[in-house]
């Protein structure tokens, strides 16, 4: 219990400081000026600066997205647009500049047109509120639940106690659901972990060695799963197909 209490607290201190870093960054400023007049490489090396000393925001991960589309980098735009898209989930401009560059990618992988429309729904709940939303969410209602729970205690008739407990059963309800969620969150961001294509191609070879057979060549901007990282290679899935292994200095992972 009190690991799980110390990893809530632990990524709403991360997501604080992120945004405390936002604003302390020169390279911010300097960043946007540049991009401002259309120096896209000026833009990428200022902000580039304040990714190397740590800084993890949404806002300078699509900034950094939309400077490397600009510039003619698919992979790293990509890479960052995705970066962006695990610190939230539900932006509508992330996701679209993301769907509209990927949509350039020469690697296609055949997926299921039909779409489930219960599943999409649950989709769509599961990221209407961000993590850090969520977490606010489960403390408001833990103490409202505890709220509700002495006053159930103090009020006098059966019907009213009654009330007060159908509204306890109701907010216990709606925790579990939205601490399900975020935990599905937590454990995704530590879990999941996918990687892009940032060189001008990267070939995919059956072992982690320069001398190992090339089985696949995956071009710029490509999407994949990430297995694990051995040594100077990452093994990698992509669909059905595509199993083996990359350079990591072709690729970007996203972590």
């Amino acid at each position: 219990m009190m690991n799980k209490i110390t990893l809530i607290f632990l990524t709403a201190l991360a997501l604080a400081t992120s945004a405390f870093a936002a604003s302390s960054c020169p390279g911010i400023e300097a960043g946007t000026k540049a991009y401002n007049e259309s120096d896209f490489e000026r833009a990428i090396d200022e902000w580039r600066t304040c990714v190397d000393n740590g800084m993890a925001d949404a806002d300078l991960y699509y900034n950094l997205g939309n400077a490397y589309f600009r510039n003619g980098n698919l992979g790293f735009s990509i890479f960052y647009y995705k970066q962006a898209l695990r610190l939230r989930a539900n932006d509508d401009d992330i996701q679209h500049n993301l769907k509209y560059a990927q949509a350039m990618t020469k690697d296609k992988v055949d997926e299921d047109e039909e779409e489930n429309p219960i599943l999409a729904t649950l989709f769509n709940v599961h990221h209407a509120l961000s993590l850090k939303a969520q977490l606010f969410v489960l403390l408001v209602i833990f103490w409202i639940i505890a709220f509700v729970f002495i006053a159930r205690r103090l009020v006098a008739g059966e019907r009213n106690k009654n009330i007060c407990t159908g509204v306890v059963f109701a907010l216990s309800i709606v925790f579990c659901v939205v601490g399900a969620s975020a935990a599905y969150k937590v454990i995704v961001l530590e879990t999941d972990i996918t990687g892009v294509v940032t060189a001008k191609d990267a070939d995919v070879t059956s072992a982690p060695s320069d001398k190992s057979q090339t089985l696949n060549t995956l071009s710029e901007g490509t999407s994949f799963e990430v297995l694990g990282i051995q040594g100077n290679f990452a093994e990698i899935r992509l669909g059905e197909k595509v199993k083996g292994f990359v350079k990591l200095s072709e690729v970007g992972i996203v972590k």
